[in-house]
């Protein structure tokens, strides 16, 4: 295989402009070739040189593709996937990887029959508040971790007209929206819990849901994974409590603002966040509680696909492992299953 990786893209939303084109150009080892578009064709204003096709047919039929990268609505995901690893194409699914785990099971089953790269876009893996959360974690900072709280809240009315997000149809809502980075974060940093319970509701009396409560349980751990579209005030983003002291970070991480504002990750700048967001170690120390502020990691998603750019030409492991993503789509489902039953579930 060529030095550089010829990409092409399904689906041209938010994801794909926003995220994954300005992360590829800023990237000497990809190049974005191709755009399946079923009616626009905007893609054209934003990559040099792109071909535009109307059907993954086409798309798949063109053997100069190194790695078809998925950005369609959720429901789709598995099926685009499927075609295009039996094509012998790479493959990178935008998150949730699927919306169950046999289907899930199915894609790594062929990913490893065809030998081509599998991943999945949990990009959060690179937030600079993650990153620092982890270190915290492996340092021992707060000693025994007792309990973790992860929260995701956005203000958001329902929109006019028909959005696929919040529409009836599977796989939309704010829990395949928004717990696969929730959930994700905290199985890199905790594994599989014993138990779950879940709460998921429509307070906006939309046809898709918009408000989730997660409850893991480990031996010794809680953990409360939260996100709602109906939440005005500030909400920490994390919460860490262990027997030593407790960590508090509000705010989210600078990358997608930065991206949203035309920043590439070779920029100056780029994954720093200022210090006035930076998140609070609480400490005992002599029986009073002191205050550190506690500097943000610089965060990078462009490490997802240099990650990527080593397992399709190195042979390297993915970024992301689809096994890993698999665990993501597992608790999805268990989450459903005990807000339907309205019990707590063992993993």
């Amino acid at each position: 295989m060529p030095h550089t990786v010829n990409t092409a893209i399904i689906g041209y939303g938010k994801s794909a402009k926003h995220f994954h084109v300005p992360l590829l150009k800023s990237l000497p080892d990809f190049k974005v070739t191709t755009v399946l578009q079923r009616s626009k064709d905007d893609a054209l204003n934003d990559i040099e040189d792109v071909n535009i096709v109307r059907n993954l047919k086409d798309l798949l039929k063109d053997d100069s593709i190194d790695l078809v990268l998925i950005t369609t609505p959720n429901h789709l995901h598995f099926e685009q996937a499927f075609d295009s690893l039996n094509a012998d194409k790479h493959v990178v699914v935008e998150k949730p990887f699927t919306l169950t785990t046999e289907e899930s099971e199915k894609l790594i089953r062929i990913a490893r029959e065809k030998e081509k790269v599998l991943t999945v876009f949990q990009n959060r893996r690179w937030d600079g508040d993650y990153l620092t959360l982890k270190k915290i974690i492996e340092e021992g900072q707060l000693g025994t971790i007792l309990e973790f709280q992860s929260s995701y809240n956005r203000f958001r009315r329902l929109k006019k007209g028909e959005v696929w997000k919040e529409s009836a149809m599977d796989g939309s809502g704010i829990l395949y929206d928004l717990a696969p980075h929730l959930i994700d974060q905290s199985l890199q940093l905790f594994g599989l819990p014993e138990y779950i319970f879940a709460d998921i509701r429509h307070q906006r009396n939309g046809k898709a849901d918009d408000w989730f409560t997660i409850d893991m349980f480990y031996s010794s751990l809680k953990v409360t994974l939260k996100a709602g579209m109906l939440v005005s005030d500030p909400t920490p983003r994390f919460i860490l409590r262990g027997d030593d002291g407790a960590y508090v970070k509000y705010g989210m991480d600078v990358q997608e603002e930065q991206l949203a504002s035309g920043m590439n990750p070779h920029q100056k700048g780029w994954g720093e966040e200022p210090a006035s967001d930076h998140g609070i170690l609480y400490k005992n120390v002599d029986g009073a509680i002191q205050e550190y502020p506690i500097k943000t990691l610089k965060g990078n998603y462009a490490k997802f696909y240099m990650g990527l750019q080593e397992a399709i030409v190195n042979k390297q492991d993915p970024p992301v492992d689809p096994e890993s993503a698999k665990n993501v789509i597992k608790i999805i489902e268990i989450a459903i299953e005990s807000n339907s039953s309205q019990k707590l579930l063992r993993v």
